[in-house]
C-alpha cells in the first residue's frame, strides 16, 4: 500500500512539473499573425557557448549590465553565473510572435522562479530603468521604456506597440493572454501543432495578415475580393548545422483564390532544363532561373484587372502580347557583382525574333524627344537603347543605356554591352556544388558569398515543386556549426 502511494505521489509530481513547464504557452494570442519558436537552449549549444567562448560573452554581458545597474552587482554577478537565477528558464523555447495588421510584437518566456525574476524587475525599478510593478486585471506589470513587462506565475510576456499605440495601451490584452486556459489562444490551433511538431531550431509560422493594410492592399491589388489574408500561411523551419544554416519553406494555404491563382502560375510554366548554367563564370554573384510559357503568363497577368490596364494604357506602343507569346523555356538573370554593380543581363529562350519589329514603332515617338531617347540598331536582331534621363522610366536619375536583341534563338537584354556573349574562361556555374542541383527544379537562385564574409562561400534558393522551397546558406568551412563560426566572424 505504501508503495502505491508513493507511485502515485511521483506521478502527481511528474505531472504537475510537466504542467508547469508547458503552462506558459497558453498565453500565445490565438490571432496572431506571426509566431516563432525558439529553442534558445539548443542554439548556445550549437554556438559553443557552454565552453569557454560562453563564459567570455557572459562576463562581457556583466560588464554592460552592471554598467547600467548600480548597486545590483551582486543580482547581475549571480545571473551571469547562472542565467536561472533571473528567474527565467531558457530551457523551454522561447516565442516571438506578431499580431494581426502588425499592430504589436510580443516575446513569451517560462518563469521557474517568480520571487527571482521579481527581485531582477525591482533592480531595474531602482535604476529608473522601469516603473514600479502593479497588480490589476489578475496579472503583474511595469512598463519599461516603450514595453509593456508582464507577467503571471508560470509567463513572462514582454509586449511592444508597432504603431501608434503606447505600452499602457496592451496591459488589458497581456492580462487576457496571461489567464487563457487550455483549448484556448494559439495553442488550440492546427498551426501550434505544426510549429511544436516540427525539428528546427527556430521554427516560425506566418500568414498574410502580418502586412498591415497599406502594404496588403497593394500586395492584392486586382485579386478577388475573397481573399482571406488569414489563410494565406507559410511554414519556416530553420536549422543551424555543420557548416551551414538550412530553412524549409512550406506553404500552408487553404484560400481557394490563391490556391487557384497558384495553379495557373504552375501551368504557364516547367522545370528549369539549367541552359544558362554555361553563359557565367562559377565566380558570378548572383543567378537565378525559372522556366515559363510567356504566352500563359501573359494571359495570367491580364486576368488581374491593373495590370490588365497598365499593359492597355502603356505610353509605350508596343505588342507586349507578341514579346511574352515569344518567350518559350528557361529564363535566367545574372548580376556578375551585385556588391559593388549594377550590371545584369537577362537571357530568355524564344521561339521567333518576329517580336522585334514591334520595336520599331518606338523609333518615331523616340525621335520627338530631341535626342533624350534613343533607339538605334546594332546589327541584325540587336538593339540599343539610351536615355539621357532614366527618371522618365521610373529607373533613377541619370542617364541609362541598354542593350537587347536576339541571337540563336534566345533573347537578352543587359546594361552592360561586353556581357553579351562573353566567353566563359575555366569553370562555369554549371561546375559549381550546386550546379547540379538545378535541372528539374521550378526555380533555383544561387549567390556567391564570399566577398560579403571571409568564411562564407554560397547561399541558394530553390523550389521543386513552385509551392515549397529550401534557403541553404554554406560556409567554407563545412566542419564547424555555422553558428560558432558567425559569432567568431563577429569578433566573440
Amino acid at each position: 500500500m505504501i508503495r502505491v502511494i508513493v507511485w502515485l505521489a511521483a506521478m502527481l509530481v511528474c505531472l504537475a512539473s510537466c504542467t508547469d513547464s508547458s503552462r506558459y504557452v497558453l498565453a500565445l494570442p490565438e490571432n496572431a499573425a506571426w509566431v516563432s519558436s525558439v529553442d534558445v537552449w539548443n542554439i548556445s549549444q550549437k554556438a559553443g557557448l557552454n565552453a569557454e567562448k560562453g563564459r567570455a560573452m557572459a562576463e562581457n554581458l556583466k560588464a554592460m549590465l552592471g554598467s547600467g545597474l548600480d548597486g545590483s552587482e551582486r543580482l547581475i554577478d549571480r545571473i551571469v553565473e547562472n542565467p536561472a537565477e533571473s528567474g527565467l528558464d531558457l530551457r523551454d523555447k522561447v516565442y516571438f510572435f506578431v499580431s494581426e495588421r502588425a499592430v504589436a510584437a510580443g516575446i513569451l518566456v517560462r518563469i521557474a522562479d517568480k520571487g527571482k525574476l521579481r527581485d531582477l524587475i525591482e533592480a531595474f525599478g531602482r535604476q529608473n530603468l522601469c516603473s514600479p510593478m502593479q497588480d490589476s486585471n489578475g496579472c503583474e506589470w511595469t512598463i519599461m521604456g516603450q514595453t509593456l513587462v508582464a507577467c503571471s506565475d508560470a509567463a513572462l510576456l514582454v509586449m511592444k506597440p508597432l504603431q501608434k499605440n503606447s505600452p499602457e495601451d496592451l496591459q488589458r490584452q497581456a492580462a487576457m493572454l496571461l489567464r487563457q486556459k487550455e483549448g484556448e489562444g494559439f495553442t488550440s490551433t492546427p498551426d501550434y501543432r505544426k510549429l511544436a511538431e516540427a525539428a528546427g531550431d527556430v521554427v516560425s509560422v506566418a500568414s498574410l495578415e502580418l502586412l498591415p493594410d497599406r502594404y496588403l492592399t497593394v500586395l492584392t491589388m486586382g485579386m478577388s475580393a475573397e481573399l482571406r489574408p488569414e489563410h494565406v500561411k507559410v511554414l519556416f523551419v530553420l536549422r543551424f548545422e555543420d557548416g551551414r544554416a538550412v530553412m524549409d519553406i512550406q506553404a500552408l494555404v487553404t484560400d481557394k483564390v490563391v490556391n487557384a491563382l497558384v495553379e495557373k502560375q504552375l501551368e504557364a510554366g516547367s522545370s528549369v532544363k539549367g541552359t544558362y548554367l554555361d553563359k557565367f563564370p562559377s565566380s558570378a554573384g548572383l543567378w537565378m532561373a525559372v522556366n515559363a510559357d510567356g504566352g500563359k503568363v501573359f494571359a495570367l497577368l491580364n486576368e488581374n484587372p491593373t495590370l490588365r490596364r497598365q499593359f492597355e494604357t502603356s505610353m509605350i506602343p508596343v505588342d507586349f502580347e507578341a514579346i511574352f507569346g515569344a518567350v518559350c523555356g528557361d529564363v535566367a538573370l545574372v548580376m556578375p557583382d551585385p556588391l559593388h554593380s549594377k550590371a545584369f543581363i537577362a537571357y530568355a529562350d524564344v521561339t521567333n525574333r518576329n517580336f522585334l519589329h514591334t520595336f520599331e514603332s518606338l523609333k518615331p515617338m523616340l525621335a520627338l524627344t530631341g535626342g533624350q531617347m534613343k533607339l538605334m540598331d546594332k546589327g541584325e536582331d540587336a538593339y540599343e537603347f539610351r536615355a539621357a534621363d532614366a527618371s522618365v522610366l521610373n529607373l533613377g536619375r541619370g542617364p541609362a543605356a541598354f542593350w537587347f536583341g536576339v541571337r540563336d534563338n534566345r533573347f537578352y537584354i543587359t546594361n552592360r554591352e561586353e556581357l553579351i556573349d562573353k566567353k566563359v574562361l575555366g569553370w562555369s556555374l554549371r561546375d559549381a556544388e550546386w550546379g547540379s542541383r538545378v535541372e528539374g527544379k521550378r526555380f533555383f537562385a544561387a549567390a556567391n558569398l564570399s566577398q560579403v564574409m571571409g568564411g562564407m562561400d554560397y547561399m541558394t534558393v530553390e523550389s521543386a515543386d513552385g509551392r515549397n522551397a529550401v534557403v541553404e546558406v554554406v560556409m567554407k568551412d563545412r566542419r564547424t556549426n555555422i553558428l560558432q563560426q558567425l559569432l567568431q566572424a563577429a569578433g566573440f
